[in-house]
């Protein structure tokens, strides 16, 4: 039976406030169309209202399009078949999308692919398989937001996946204690969160120290993120 999402929106702050910030990257002048592909109400690239990014969210889920601000424009679609015209936007980001179509990686890619801009950036954010501690609550706790079909892969397969249709610019891994923390937190009595957010940021410290120092640990990062730009041609 799955159990009630619920995280700490404070403890989710701190901890993913790199990768909520990554979207900034990828324009730099005002009115530059950006796609959140299997973005729900868009909310990855909601950031981008700081550089007057015209956005657009694309999605299966309709009930989650309906709850986009107005200034977001909506389509219900597959990242699989986007109904967007080739070379019709500038930049493009997907968070938890691709994981969602493990199977068919290299069609969802060469989708965004085609619908971005020659030179166009893409940033990716995905759920990996090689984190112990994910996938221990995936088994035993899985809750009404995950797909029983989605299945995170390992990190180089998204990497390996991304450069077969991009020019990776960065890779990135997150998360190797913390991932699960802001769930705990949002269990906890309302008076014993304080101490577990401080936790909390003590174990997302620890984990991009370690990550930064030791590479090799990167299989076992909960998340991966990864920027690349679509061919010039």
């Amino acid at each position: 039976m799955p159990v009630r999402w619920l995280v700490d929106d404070e403890a989710v702050s701190s901890l993913w406030r790199d990768l909520e910030e990554m979207p900034l990257r990828l324009v730099d002048v005002p009115g530059r169309w950006v796609a959140d592909l299997g973005g729900g109400n868009g909310n990855f690239v909601w950031v981008l209202r700081e550089r007057s990014a015209r956005l657009l969210a694309l999605d299966v889920d309709v009930p989650a399009l309906r709850s986009a601000p107005r200034d977001v424009r909506t389509v219900a679609a597959s990242i699989l078949r986007l109904p967007l015209r080739t070379g019709s936007v500038d930049a493009a980001a997907g968070r938890a999308v691709l994981h969602h179509v493990p199977d068919h990686l290299d069609a969802a890619l060469r989708e965004a692919k085609r619908a971005l801009k020659p030179g166009g950036l893409v940033l990716f954010q995905e759920p990996t398989s090689g984190n112990p501690i994910a996938n221990a609550a995936r088994r035993r706790f899985p809750t009404e937001r995950h797909d029983p079909h989605e299945r995170p892969l390992p990190y180089d397969a998204y990497l390996d996946a991304v450069r077969r249709h991009f020019d990776v610019l960065e890779s990135r891994p997150h998360f190797l204690l913390s991932y699960l923390v802001p769930h705990v937190v949002g269990r906890l009595p309302p008076a014993r969160r304080r101490l577990a957010r401080a936790v909390a940021r003590l174990l997302a410290a620890w984990d991009r120290r370690l990550l930064a120092v030791l590479p090799g640990l990167r299989s076992r990062a909960a998340y991966i993120s990864i920027f690349a730009r679509a061919p010039w041609e």
